[in-house]
């Protein structure tokens, strides 16, 4: 019987060995990929402050060019108004026309010496606002390149921030991954550990039945991290969404039925809400892209993203979802403001009291308080 019981832990070890090297492989090839995503984060988040700091510049220089732009202006009209003067004060207490000036010299020597300064007067000052409106013109075409280089600059920094948005998503997901394989692979460690135990105990059990309790516990262990592989993943984006909102689970409702689980991925919900909430996005009525949100249009864009199609307004959002309290929103549901076809806000409940929204004209993206600002219901998707 020890025999048998010694070969029974050798198949449960063999196979607890087994599960150990997929799930520490899998875990390594997660983290390879998870080092990676965060390396290309860092990357594109020094792109983002670059080129903030680019479009800080170009905005600068634009605006110094249009002030030297209006003074320019300034100058040329009082340099056209002095020539009239001295065009009119040439003609020396009514003495007639420049030739009149010239004509009415004394000697040939004064004639010539009038007819220079006139000559030189007047070119001097034709030449000085041929000079003003070219340099004008100059920088007119200067301010033309530089709104463009801006509007450029524009562009890129919002494809940079769409980059980083959805970089993180997949840090999060490969985050929910990696807890899920590094779970399997303790769980594996554990019932090698078990196997090897139970090994020692047939080897030196005193009883057939000592030597069959072993083996079967060994047998058990292997069964169990077996089950635990195979549902690992199922589980990763409710363990990240836990650990992640931990204290949302205090608010639930402990003597009412929980309502069906959300039909979203939470996680990465959070990971893009939170992230859009760091790029300085404003309020703007109608909005529903990176150049500004309202409170449904942000919304309607994060779920976009996931492949949950939202109505365009709050009201109509929230005939989409399953209504339920407050107290039992869990992290991806949906926060309303108002009654029925009186909704007129929406934002995305984070957890623990907490929600991001897109408030109102003149605030970003942002977090907001249930203590602060505290929603009529919830819904859940």
């Amino acid at each position: 019987m020890k025999k048998l019981g010694l070969k029974k832990v050798a198949v449960m070890a063999a196979a607890a060995f087994t599960v150990l090297g997929v799930a520490t492989s899998a875990s390594a090839d997660t983290q390879s990929d998870l080092d990676a995503v965060k390396a290309k984060i860092a990357e594109t988040e020094k792109k983002v402050s670059e080129g903030q700091v680019a479009l800080s510049k170009l905005e600068s220089q634009e605006a110094k060019t249009s002030q030297e732009i209006a003074t320019l202006k300034k100058n040329i009209a009082a340099r056209s108004e002095q020539l009239a003067d001295q065009a009119r004060a040439a003609q020396l207490n009514d003495a007639g026309s420049m030739l009149e000036f010239v004509a009415n010299s004394d000697s040939v020597t004064e004639a010539v010496s009038r007819t220079v300064t006139v000559a030189t007067v007047v070119r001097a000052n034709n030449q000085t606002l041929a000079d003003q409106k070219a340099d004008k013109e100059k920088l007119a075409q200067k301010q033309t390149d530089l709104q463009a280089a801006a509007e450029k600059q524009k562009k890129q920094n919002k494809e940079l921030a769409q980059a980083r948005a959805d970089l993180a998503v997949q840090k999060t997901d490969l985050e929910a991954k990696k807890a899920s394989e590094d779970e399997a692979k303790a769980k594996a460690e554990a019932a090698k550990k078990a196997a090897e135990e139970a090994a020692k105990q047939v080897a030196t059990a005193k009883s057939t039945d000592d030597a069959e309790k072993a083996a079967n516990q060994a047998e058990a262990a292997a069964a169990s991290v077996s089950s635990s592989s195979n549902n690992g993943n199922n589980n990763s984006n409710n363990q990240v969404a836990s650990q992640t909102t931990s204290q949302a689970s205090s608010q639930a409702s402990s003597t009412s039925a929980a309502p069906a689980a959300s039909s979203v991925n939470s996680s990465s919900v959070l990971a893009m809400a939170d992230s859009l909430t760091k790029m300085h996005i404003p309020y703007v009525w109608g909005g529903t892209s990176l150049s500004g949100f309202d409170c449904s249009g942000l919304t309607q864009y994060v779920y976009g993203h996931f492949g949950k199609s939202l109505a365009r307004t709050a009201a109509a959002q929230a005939a989409q979802t399953t209504r339920i309290p407050v107290s039992q929103a869990q992290p991806g549901d949906l926060l309303f403001w108002g009654e029925g076809g009186g909704v007129y806000h929406v934002a995305i409940y984070v957890g623990g009291g907490s929600y991001i929204h897109a408030p109102t004209e003149g605030q970003f993206v942002k977090y907001g308080s249930i203590s602060g600002w505290a929603p009529s219901f919830a819904g859940r998707l």
